[in-house]
């Protein structure tokens, strides 16, 4: 796939990005789910206009499974929505220092309460990531990026996550096989010296890539 195809790929479902917004305009009708994580056992409530509601979305439950995070440190779930991936890294890594961020306001009250429901430590801060967390450095940055947003979203978003990494850090990054995964390995290499696809199912990608890249000059 060349990156016209890309951006044709990555921007199909534009007109359903619902939840990449600040405020989102449907009514709220609250949902709870459970799951089976990494042998916890988690609770959530979810809502309209946040990213998978009503139910654990593959795409993240297999990064949340297969994410290798350090002992210590501190990571960043970016796009955290109602909290799955960031609150099975506070739980299976308790030492950790664990941030969450959205730019949905409801996602962010959602992630919040999951996080006290599911009895973990974690802070949720609500935002433009590029603003609410600059200067900030992270040992980990996990990513189910908003393809739905658009192919410039997701690469400003990888663009970002290099400079907030410090040394010796790694994005992990999942994306659907037929939304552009591919590609994104292409766009990822050209950021960072290694990337490595830790794992695919159920039409989904998860890849790990470190070693940031300058890409100016």
């Amino acid at each position: 796939m060349n990156r016209t195809r890309m951006s044709r790929t990555m921007t199909d479902d534009a007109g359903n990005a619902h939840y990449f917004v600040k405020e989102p305009e449907v009514p709220s009708d609250p949902r709870t789910v459970e799951a089976e994580v990494r042998g916890h056992r988690l609770s959530f409530v979810t809502d309209r206009g946040v990213f998978s509601y009503g139910k654990v979305d593959r795409g993240s439950r297999l990064l949340a499974e297969k994410m290798d995070l350090p002992e210590e440190g501190s990571v960043l779930d970016w796009g955290c929505a109602w909290g799955l991936v960031g609150i099975v890294a506070a739980r299976t890594w308790p030492e950790l220092s664990v941030v969450m961020v959205d730019i949905n306001r409801r996602a962010c009250d959602l992630a919040r309460r999951n996080v006290r429901r599911n009895d973990v430590e974690a802070q949720v801060i609500c935002g433009d990531a590029l603003q609410v967390l600059a200067g900030r450095c992270f040992d980990a940055v996990l990513c189910n990026p908003p393809i739905s947003a658009g192919r410039q979203a997701v690469l400003a978003m990888a663009d970002q996550a290099a400079e907030m990494l410090r040394a010796g850090g790694d994005l992990w990054m999942v994306a659907a096989t037929k939304k552009g995964a591919k590609s994104l390995r292409r766009e990822l290499e050209a950021r960072f010296a290694t990337v490595a696809r830790t794992a695919m199912r159920g039409g989904f990608r998860v890849y790990r890539a470190s070693e940031p890249v300058s890409t100016k000059g």
